[in-house]
């Protein structure tokens, strides 16, 4: 999960579609939301099927991330893709599938700011074909809060007093709250015994969204070991060459344009690249990476 800044969905749908594109598209979804607030919970069902104008924002969304979903880095593939309201328009379910509204977000589903972007092994429920086990991911209807935070008010567009658990990729500081290993493992930040919340929120967004499926872990994987080949191809330059400086500069440039590339914001599993470094600086004999977090950054 990368940090994706929605405030700019404005701006890249306009430089796609034109100037007033955007307000043009907000003005139908007014009129939208105006049309289901005295329908029923099956009616609106049937008129959301009929206008999910949500679906005209994908080309922007999709270029927003560098076209990968939201929730896992993942490329767009022959998958199906999303756009999934974060807050559920329908119903909202608990983590153990216990609803907490039986009619969810429904003055939402027209919110700009309640879409993100979702290959569909993150937004349906499914098991993973590549392990012999039974455990379900997808984020489906679950939006769990936290104990005692009360579900939001009918027409509170920002919900601000909620405490959600499951982690937003347009928080930036939920998208540190993962951490990730050289096996493409992915793991909460904090210990329960550090910060008891940020840790949940963590295992239950890893559950939920379906971050240790077996593609995306290999994926993950096949990016620590590119940024392992070559960091080690540069730190064996700064032995042999340690007397020459300019062949150093050569081979420190190459290594940090190489990490900068991997981790663009277009390229498959790039924060995999902010772990690598963070984890090699552990060693001192790899203080030379400290340059690389501006690179990278």
């Amino acid at each position: 999960m990368r940090y994706i800044k929605i405030s700019e969905l404005k701006a890249v749908f306009e430089a796609l579609h034109g100037t007033g594109s955007f307000i043009a598209w907000e003005e139908r979804a007014n009129r939208h939301l105006a049309a289901i607030t005295t329908k029923t919970q099956r009616e609106r069902k049937t008129y959301w099927a009929a206008n999910n104008i949500w679906t005209d924002l994908y080309d922007a969304m999709s270029e927003l991330s560098g076209h990968k979903c939201w929730y896992t880095e993942s490329k767009e593939n022959s998958s199906e893709w999303q756009v999934d309201h974060f807050r559920p328009k329908a119903k909202s379910l608990n983590s153990e599938g216990e609803i907490i509204s039986a009619t969810g977000y429904w003055w939402l589903s027209y919110y700009w700011r309640n879409f993100r972007l979702s290959g569909s092994l993150s937004n349906l429920l499914r098991k993973d074909r590549f392990v012999d086990d039974d455990d379900v991911f997808g984020k489906g209807s679950y939006f769990p809060l936290k104990t005692g935070s009360q579900f939001s008010l009918e027409n509170d567009m920002r919900c601000r007093g909620e405490i959600p658990m499951l982690l937003d990729p347009t928080i930036s500081r939920d998208v540190g709250l993962l951490s990730f290993d050289q096996n493409g493992g992915v793991f909460a930040t904090y210990n329960a015994d550090d910060n008891d919340h940020n840790h949940n929120r963590a295992v239950l967004s890893i559950k939920c969204y379906g971050l240790e499926h077996s593609p995306l872990i290999r994926g993950r994987k096949r990016v620590w070991d590119e940024c392992e080949s070559i960091v080690e191809l540069t730190q064996s330059d700064l032995k042999v060459h340690i007397n020459n400086d300019e062949l150093i500069d050569q081979s420190l440039e190459e290594c940090y344009q190489r990490l900068a590339d991997l981790a663009a914001k277009n390229q498959p599993h790039s924060i995999v690249v902010f772990n690598f470094v963070q984890e090699k600086l552990n060693n001192e004999d790899y203080y030379w990476l400290n340059e690389a977090l501006k690179a990278i950054a």
